[in-house]
Formats: structure tokens, C-alpha cells, sequence
């Protein structure tokens, strides 16, 4: 892992070189969070297709209510902004392993190394502080940009189901991708 990683002393946020993640707040539903996920480009590869701020609040209350969730937000640390989310969910703690997603909503955060970076902040957490032995995720099989920050951070694929994401009757091949404890 070539990211450099402060761990929180309690509740606090994880740390990077460029970003760090905390856990999402109810007040991070803003608009420039629903216009994420209402925009076609940006959720080309996500279930979410429409959100409201009231839907994005209860989303958030929710996972926050979860004892298998975590949901944290990726924000430029140079400035404090909302640009990501990643999470962890759900979290089979009697397995020790648990299911990431990641979004980098903001356009003008695209192709600076974020996926990467968060994906290994959260990784790292989820092995050092939470003493997980495995994380899996699912991607749609075509979506290579994804699949390359994932193998860089060291997932590896497992396998392909076919047919598996239904995005607008779309179906889709989904790759299926582990990452085991150090």
C-alpha cells in the first residue's frame, strides 16, 4: 500500500495523502450530492438512478443505524469538500468479512487517483482497525477504469455472473473481486 494512513482515535475521520473519508452526516445530503446521482454519467454504473435530499437524509440515517454498515464520505482534504462516498455493507463481523462500494461523484475529482487512494484508506481500516480477513465487490465486468483501481489496490477477481446487474432492464455481467487480509 503505497498510501499514507492516519487512523482515527475514535470516531474520527481516516486520513490520506490527498483525501480523507469520515462517516456521513445528514447534513451532507446537499444538492450537489443529489446531482451525483441524478446524473447520467455519473451513475452509469450505480442502481441509483433519482434521489431527492429527503431520500439521500434517510439513506444516511440509515446506514448510520446499522450495526453492518459504515458509510463515510471522501472529501479533498485541501479544501473540505464532499466529493465521494465508500462503504462498507454489509459487515459479516462472526466471517470477518465484509462488501465495499465506492462512488467518486464529483466530475472534476475524476481520474486523479481518489478511487485508489480511498479504496486503500478503506481497506486498511477495515483490516487494521475492524480485523476483517476479506472485503469483496462487485462490478459491472465491462467497467475497466474500476476494475483497474481495484486490482492496483489488490483485489483480485474471483469470479464473473452473467446477467447479474439489472440497470433499466439492462442486464449486465457483474465480476465479483476479493481482497484478503494481509
Amino acid at each position: 500500500m503505497n498510501t499514507h494512513v492516519t487512523f482515527p482515535s475514535s470516531k474520527g475521520p481516516l486520513t490520506g495523502d490527498h483525501i480523507f473519508l469520515r462517516e456521513l452526516r445528514e447534513e451532507d445530503a446537499t444538492e450537489a450530492y443529489a446531482s451525483w446521482l441524478n446524473d447520467p454519467e455519473v451513475n452509469r454504473y450505480l442502481e441509483t438512478r433519482q434521489v431527492t435530499l429527503e431520500q439521500l437524509r434517510s439513506y444516511i440515517r440509515e446506514k448510520a443505524a446499522s450495526p453492518d454498515a459504515l458509510l463515510f464520505g471522501i472529501f479533498w482534504k485541501e479544501n473540505g469538500r464532499h466529493i465521494g462516498n465508500i462503504k462498507l455493507e454489509p459487515i459479516d463481523r462472526e466471517a470477518h468479512e465484509a462488501t465495499m462500494g465506492i462512488l467518486i461523484g464529483d466530475k472534476e475529482y475524476w481520474g486523479k487517483g481518489i478511487a485508489t487512494e480511498a479504496t486503500n484508506l478503506i481497506s486498511d481500516y477495515a483490516f487494521s482497525l475492524l480485523h476483517l480477513r476479506s472485503i469483496t465487490l462487485g462490478v459491472i465486468a465491462d467497467h475497466a477504469a474500476a476494475i483497474r483501481v481495484y486490482e492496483k489496490c489488490g483485489f483480485a477477481r474471483v469470479r464473473v455472473e452473467k446477467g447479474a446487474i439489472n440497470h433499466d432492464g439492462v442486464l449486465f455481467d457483474k465480476l465479483v473481486m476479493r481482497r484478503e487480509a494481509p
